[in-house]
């Protein structure tokens, strides 16, 4: 048995069928369709900003009452100086005699070791990755 595809029947029932598909779709889409409803992005948009705002005050509560956390830059120039102030504290003190003479010798390089130790300290502190000083 042979069959015969009539080209114009199949043309007739797709353009039928686009036909119906196209009124079916036109029937359910309105003037608004796709679009997100304003009270939805309003709520999206507070949502956001309440994420923010919570960001931002746990972020205010780690740090101590009166103190601000002081910009990575100050922070980095900081240190250096403090590592340079070191430096020259350190060649001071090796350039004194080992053997203290006088008393304002073994003064000298007492204070000289006192101020090595308080620039050590705050090397140590500076080079945390976030400090916190008061304003």
């Amino acid at each position: 048995m042979k069959v015969i595809f009539d080209h114009s029947q199949a043309r007739h029932v797709r353009e039928t069928y686009d036909k119906k598909e196209k009124e079916t779709k036109s029937a359910e889409m309105h003037r608004n369709y796709g679009r997100v409803p304003n009270y939805l992005n309003k709520f999206n948009r507070e949502r956001e900003e309440d994420a923010i705002r919570k960001m931002v005050e746990e972020e205010r509560s780690r740090m101590p009452p009166g103190t601000r956390l002081m910009p990575e830059e100050e922070r980095l120039e900081t240190l250096k100086d403090l590592q340079d102030s070191y430096k020259e504290v350190n060649n001071t003190l090796e350039k004194l005699p080992v053997i203290s003479k006088t008393l304002a010798m073994e003064k000298h390089k007492k204070e000289l070791e006192d101020k090595m130790v308080r620039i050590n300290r705050a090397i140590e502190t500076f080079s945390k990755k976030q400090v916190y000083v008061a304003y």
